[in-house]
């Protein structure tokens, strides 16, 4: 005889006797049933004292059949002869069923989900996560552009020297758009602020410059060629166009006091507001 699988739990080694039964192959069982047919003892996979119920090929012509069919069944990792058997865990998962093992699965399911909930928590905060604005300018300061200080534009679009005479206004920094978190930080306006590339730029008096979406007449105003002086003080231009007709150009002197940048002079503009031109 030899023995081809074996399991703590009695109701395992049962079922893979009958299986293979069922396959003409002679086996029997060792520590098995008592005499009266009662189950033996109370078992538990985590008593390493267990004893194990075996199952045994009585003929040796019908060993290598027995394992293969084991091997097939997924119940051994292993038939060639000289190896030992690694008998797989139960398939009916009781083991997974014991208390110990359902709360071992409760902690690591619990740590799952909190290692998911801060995977996720980290990716809405480096998306939601705003970086600090440059509060002051980069040398030189030899009156040559740079690129324009998100706080010197900001200073500019709250400021009364743009005016915006259409339902929308499209605002700009160096010719790209004015950030979202930007124009949210500006003080309420009539006029809807919304991105430059928003709005369409028009030259035609007939049609003048419109919002993409809702179609409305737009104001295009974009701060550029800021030219620093020091670290808190420079000049800055800006341009509000709805047509070729009717837009404004100016340049600006800004600082920054009190820890904040402002427009402290005009230092020239040029406008034009009906078909007569500058």
């Amino acid at each position: 005889m030899r023995k081809v699988f074996s399991s703590r739990r009695l109701e395992n080694a049962e079922g893979v006797a009958e299986l293979l039964r069922k396959a003409g192959i002679e086996v029997r069982i060792t520590n098995g049933r008592s005499y009266r047919g009662n189950r033996r003892g109370t078992f538990s996979y985590s008593d390493p004292t267990a004893p194990e119920s075996e199952v045994w090929v009585v003929r040796s012509e019908q060993q290598l059949p027995a394992r293969e069919l084991l091997r097939e069944a997924g119940l051994i990792d292993s038939t060639r002869p000289g190896e030992g058997y690694s008998f797989r865990a139960p398939l009916d998962g009781t083991a997974a069923r014991t208390p110990a093992n359902r709360r071992l699965l409760r902690i690591k399911l619990g740590l799952l989900a909190l290692i998911a909930l801060a995977v996720v928590l980290a990716g809405i905060h480096t998306l939601n996560r705003v970086d600090p604005e440059p509060q002051l300018a980069s040398p030189p300061f030899d009156g040559s552009t740079a690129a324009t200080l998100p706080p010197v534009a900001r200073a500019v679009f709250a400021s009364d020297v743009v005016v915006i005479d259409t339902p929308v206004a499209c605002l700009g920094i160096d010719g790209g758009d004015a950030s979202e978190h930007l124009i949210e930080t500006l003080p309420r306006q009539e006029a809807l602020l919304v991105p430059a590339t928003w709005c369409v730029e028009v030259a035609d008096e007939a049609r003048g410059s419109f919002h993409r979406a809702s179609g409305s007449e737009a104001t295009i105003v974009d701060v550029h060629a800021f030219r620093p002086t020091a670290p808190d003080r420079g000049t800055v231009e800006v341009s509000a166009y709805h047509h070729r007709s009717w837009a404004s150009y100016k340049t600006l002197e800004v600082a920054r006091i009190e820890g904040e940048w402002q427009v402290v002079d005009v230092v020239k503009h040029v406008e034009s507001r009906g078909l007569m031109g500058f």
